[in-house]
């Protein structure tokens, strides 16, 4: 009995070292999940990231005229995306030039000609000019007028109408920053016109990357019932293979699902641009966008970090803007089976990523394992050890150890090993 005893707690005590020595692995397989939970590293990634990369904020078919806006916050900065009356697409800080009132409080909407600021009634055009002054008079004596002040403007580009942003002035151009990436994106964004039918956003209580991941590895496909009886089944799944690029930006080869192993409407018409039938193909640009293309329904998600453990994640839903309502209808349906509100796939993927986040926060795991490597195909890890590499050398901390900092030779040393 007693040598029984003392198995047991020799095994205990291996256990419980395993659990708090980092994974023997090398240092690009593995990440310090501290970097998912930290609110320092947090507030680093905010200003290293996203207030100084590109940033995608809508489709442009969600401004459809003159007058049409967006609001949307980047980085905890409020910022208004419009439509002038040109037809240009223009970012400004959501904030008066005067006391620094919120200019437009709903989310979305369309204004006649100018934004009026609702504390003094300053008031704006839709290129950022100031167009009136409440009692001007009072500013005669110190010589302010209305043309010494304007909207604080923000760099936007739109790509195969994708509207990008960034708060950073100087920040390379959109397609430098892309790199190859634009010629992935190009067969199924740059021809036929294309417009958001479908938009919905939902607060989740998880940390940004890890729905980044989540969006990112094809290994969590077993969590999905429809994934397992449909894309898996195919003879062709595992021979696709990752691309890597620059960046961390990544393409995954097109692939085919069997949409008959669950029941559902084969999608062998009415294709979206660059799209074989039943086919499926996979974009991530970091840090944050995924474009996903299941044959017939283009989705696009998106994200907002606002806490460590709270994200904000929009999706749309994208057909050609030339559908009739009967093809429209399908495109709704197809979305709908395997994502929308009520689709199968999201809930699973929320549920995943929280239940994660959970035990990050409590410290129940510290370490977490990307050292899947299978020649770039669709389970390899590659993509993510990309990723966490790129984190690092924005934020600058190494993500398997971010007490110590990023060393540039291990990001070549890893990008010659994939």
């Amino acid at each position: 009995m007693q040598h029984d005893r003392d198995d047991a707690a020799a095994s205990m005590e291996a256990g419980i070292e395993r659990w708090q020595t980092a994974p023997d692995l090398p240092a690009t397989h593995y990440i310090d999940n501290r970097i998912h939970v930290d609110p320092e590293i947090f507030a680093e990634e905010r200003e290293r990231i996203f207030a100084a990369g590109w940033k995608l904020a809508c489709h442009e078919s969600e401004l459809p005229e003159p007058g049409s806006f967006r609001t949307l916050e980047v980085a905890g900065v409020g910022l208004i995306v419009l439509r002038g009356r040109d037809g240009g697409i223009r970012t400004f800080f959501n904030a008066c030039p005067h006391r620094g009132a919120q200019l437009l409080r709903e989310e979305r909407g369309t204004l006649k000609n100018r934004i009026q600021c609702f504390y003094h009634l300053w008031s704006f055009d839709l290129e950022g000019n100031c167009t009136g002054i409440t009692r001007p008079d009072g500013y005669g004596k110190v010589g302010l007028g209305k043309e010494d002040v304007c909207l604080r403007p923000v760099r936007t580009e739109v790509l195969f109408g994708l509207v990008f942003i960034s708060l950073n002035d100087r920040i390379e151009p959109l397609e430098d920053f892309l790199g190859p990436m634009v010629e992935s994106m190009r067969p199924h964004l740059d021809g036929d016109e294309l417009e958001v039918f479908h938009y919905h956003r939902a607060e989740i209580r998880t940390n940004w990357k890890l729905w980044v991941d989540n969006n990112s590895e094809q290994y969590h496909e077993y969590l999905h019932v429809l994934n397992r009886k449909t894309g898996m089944t195919h003879p062709s799944y595992h021979e696709r293979r990752w691309r890597l690029n620059p960046n961390s930006h990544n393409v995954i080869s097109q692939g085919t699902i069997a949409y008959g192993g669950m029941g559902l409407d084969a999608r062998t018409s009415n294709l979206m641009p660059g799209m074989n039938p039943d086919g499926m193909v996979v974009m991530l640009l970091f840090p944050d966008v995924m474009i996903n293309v299941r044959a017939t329904v283009m989705r696009l998600d998106t994200i907002t970090p606002l806490e460590p453990g709270r994200t904000v994640v929009e999706w749309r839903g994208l057909g050609l803007k030339s559908d009739s309502p009967e093809v429209r209808d399908e495109r709704i349906r197809h979305h709908n089976q395997v994502w929308g509100p009520a689709g199968r796939n999201l809930p699973e993927d929320i549920e995943a990523v929280e239940s994660q986040w959970r035990n990050m926060a409590s410290g129940a795991h510290r370490w977490s394992i990307f050292a899947r490597e299978e020649e770039l195909r669709p389970q390899d890890d590659a993509n993510l050890r990309a990723f966490y590499l790129e984190w690092g050398r924005r934020v600058g901390r190494a993500a398997h150890d971010p007490a110590i900092a990023f060393h540039e030779e291990a990001e070549i040393a890893v990008a010659a090993a994939e």
